[in-house]
């Protein structure tokens, strides 16, 4: 069985600085908002609780969660929730992110990850997944 994993660098990047459809600032739900915003803004357990419904990510990157009850355990809980209801709405998206990463030895990138929340270890949780 095929294994993907994650780096900073050295795989396929899925930063806005690489293919952008895969970035957490450029996956959209239904409702136009990103998964930035969702994690950033929206309660725990989903989010950081900055501004539930808002649109303006900024306010909770590089923070901690608001609620107290939170872990970082759980905030990637959320953030792999999150990055599952997109995988479940993009199936055709994650078919060619499977393919992508093959070419790229079963390693996605984030170049900007300084958490293990990052888009890059969500993607290749949700392709060992089957997804």
């Amino acid at each position: 069985m095929t294994t993907f994993t994650w780096a900073r660098r050295g795989g396929y990047e899925v930063s806005s600085k690489g293919d952008k459809r895969f970035s957490a600032l450029n996956a959209y739900f239904a409702d136009g908002r990103t998964i930035e915003m969702k994690y950033q803004l929206d309660e725990y357990p989903v989010g950081k609780g900055y501004q539930p419904g808002g649109r303006d990510w900024r306010l909770g990157k590089g923070k901690k969660s608001l609620d107290p009850r939170s872990t970082p355990e759980n905030l990637y809980k959320g953030y792999l929730e999150l990055w599952r209801q997109w995988a479940i709405a993009n199936p055709h998206l994650m078919m060619e992110l499977r393919s992508k990463a093959l070419e790229h030895n079963c390693v996605l990138s984030d170049m900007f990850a300084s958490t293990p929340v990052n888009q890059a270890h969500a993607l290749a949780d949700l392709l060992n997944e089957g997804y």
